[in-house]
């Protein structure tokens, strides 16, 4: 059996180096200063994501031909970077780049577990105003509300200095619950915006939507939006199966709805009321109303 590198363990002094690595998501890019470019999401079987990139533009059709989503491939002779900014796409501070020396190979399917990097709320609320989120993260909640917006401003699209054109986009806003009640202000913009409206127009209203967002970023004290679609690389699940995440959170909500039902024609004493206020802020199943006080006699 081969002797594989894990992706935490390549470096930039070992130009020898085997992986063996999941083609997660491929998708092209266009930089102000560098041109049009070829990028890739890697998954090991540790679950480790790490960002590729094709180095050398003439080289970008031969891997768009051997590496696709959902392929397990075994690659040898690329690159390591290392990344010196702390705005960047996944965790790892490394980046592999894939030359003309690059040999991809097919491999067997494998299976890998990649633990979600869920962050909770009130993370998002307190740091949104102060930093940008250094990688992208996960987040997950029920979609409380939606409004199609038409165009926004983005400053992250590429222009060059002789066009002044404005930078504009299509994109979607939406706010989504966790079952404490707290919201966050979600945009997806570009292609992801019109996949989310199609869904949304599907679905919405239906049920109550648990969304998924994977591999978004936590944006500035400039912006209203909590967090933002990376393009390329972030994705949305509605109602995913077979998480424990999603599990754990349906199931929590489920049993506060059980109990708000249950108490909610009762009578408490002060401290039962203080402590179901706290537990129970919301209900987007029954609707039942987050000032439980106002339904009870204390």
């Amino acid at each position: 059996m081969a002797n594989f590198k894990k992706l935490d363990d390549v470096s930039p002094n070992k130009d020898d180096s085997s992986v063996l690595v999941r083609v997660s998501k491929m998708w092209d890019t266009l930089e102000a200063d560098q041109g049009e470019g070829l990028s890739f999401l890697f998954v090991d079987n540790q679950g480790t994501k790490m960002q590729a990139f094709v180095e050398q533009a003439n080289q970008m059709n031969r891997f768009k031909r051997c590496l696709h989503e959902g392929e397990c491939k075994i690659l040898t002779g690329f690159s390591v970077i290392m990344v010196d900014t702390e705005f960047r796409l996944t965790e790892a501070r490394k980046k592999i780049a894939l030359t003309s020396n690059t040999e991809v190979t097919p491999a067997a399917d494998f299976d890998v577990f990649v633990h979600l990097d869920i962050l909770p709320y009130e993370y998002v609320l307190d740091y949104s105003s102060n930093v940008q989120s250094s990688f992208t993260r996960d987040f997950l909640g029920f979609i409380y509300e939606v409004k199609i917006t038409k165009l926004t401003e983005d400053d992250s699209i590429p222009r060059n200095t002789l066009n002044d054109a404005p930078k504009i986009t299509n994109s979607i806003d939406f706010t989504l619950q966790d079952n404490d009640g707290v919201r966050i202000l979600c945009r997806a913009k570009g292609g992801l915006r019109a996949k989310f409206l199609r869904f949304w127009l599907y679905y919405g209203k239906t049920e109550t939507i648990v969304c998924l967002l994977t591999d978004w970023r936590i944006l500035g004290i400039d912006d209203p939006v909590h967090v933002g679609s990376e393009e390329g690389i972030s994705t949305f699940e509605f109602n995913p199966i077979g998480i424990d995440e999603v599990d754990y959170f349906t199931d929590k909500c489920a049993l506060l709805i059980k109990t708000a039902r249950k108490w909610k024609n009762k009578k408490w004493n002060s401290i039962t009321l203080t402590v179901v206020k706290a537990t129970i802020k919301s209900d987007l199943h029954s609707g039942l109303s987050t000032k439980i006080s106002e339904d009870v006699s204390v």
